[in-house]
């Protein structure tokens, strides 16, 4: 098996205690790389080196107030702010940057919905044309509908994917986020070529933050396990902010390691 195991951090301390963990590689929001200053990024550079560990995904993770699909948004202005981030996260050699964030996608309940999914397609073909240059693959997750109103599943992201005809626009997907009835071997093995990223996680979480699988939560996590190993996934598995050495230990024992 080439399963490389990593986790969502979100400061510079956490890179230590990741290595102490065990894990491969970590997950970076994009902000913890653009709220240095061009002077004071190469200091932010050496900080996030240090640690030896690998830097495989950032996340996109906008501003609290923005929205792709709110009318006014500057597609411009937030694809030079990215691509800014771009280049600062291959220096650190990242070659994926995840898109999560439900609330930058929302669409509004009514007026121009068509044109605000326009405007979200044309935010990732325009990413999508400034990240191939670097090396750089964008992947788009489906999110439960407690969390936002678009792009809720693996049908809807192959379907808005495939006009961009864009190769490195993939998918990742979440066991918390996608219905208990997706884990099939049937299901997965229709989409695998979309899925680049397994975020593995407590199901049922309804408040925002992840939780990393734990021994104790009584949940049969074999069925989204066999249904994985059915379709021979070998990609990278992202665990979340809170999983340490045991959640790690735990997760590779499911997973057979």
């Amino acid at each position: 098996m080439s399963i490389r195991w990593g986790k969502k951090v979100t400061k510079v301390s956490q890179l230590d205690e990741a290595v102490s963990a065990g894990f491969d590689w970590v997950q970076l929001p994009l902000a913890l790389i653009t709220e240095a200053a061009d002077k004071e990024f190469p200091q932010r550079k050496k900080q996030l080196l240090r640690s030896g560990i690998k830097f495989d995904v950032c996340s996109v993770d906008l501003p609290q107030d923005v929205r792709v699909t709110q009318k006014g948004f500057n597609t411009y202005i937030w694809l030079e702010y990215l691509k800014k981030a771009i280049q600062r996260i291959t220096d650190l050699g990242c070659r994926t940057l995840s898109w999560s964030d439900g609330r930058a996608r929302l669409l509004p309940v009514e007026g121009d919905i068509m044109g605000a999914k326009e405007q979200v397609l044309q935010f990732l073909f325009m990413l999508g044309e400034i990240a191939v240059n670097y090396g750089i693959t964008i992947l788009v997750e489906p999110l439960s509908p407690l969390r936002t109103n678009f792009l809720n599943s693996m049908e809807e992201i192959e379907e808005f994917l495939e006009p961009l005809g864009k190769e490195n626009i993939m998918s990742m997907i979440s066991t918390r986020e996608l219905p208990e009835d997706f884990f099939s071997k049937e299901k997965l093995d229709r989409y695998k070529t979309l899925i680049s990223l397994i975020r593995f996680e407590k199901p049922h979480v309804l408040e925002g933050t992840r939780r990393c699988p734990e021994k104790t939560d009584g949940y049969d996590y074999s069925v989204f396990v066999n249904a994985l190993h059915g379709i021979n996934y070998n990609g990278p598995v992202l665990l979340s902010e809170d999983a340490g050495k045991d959640g790690l230990m735990y997760c590779k024992a499911l997973w057979g390691y």
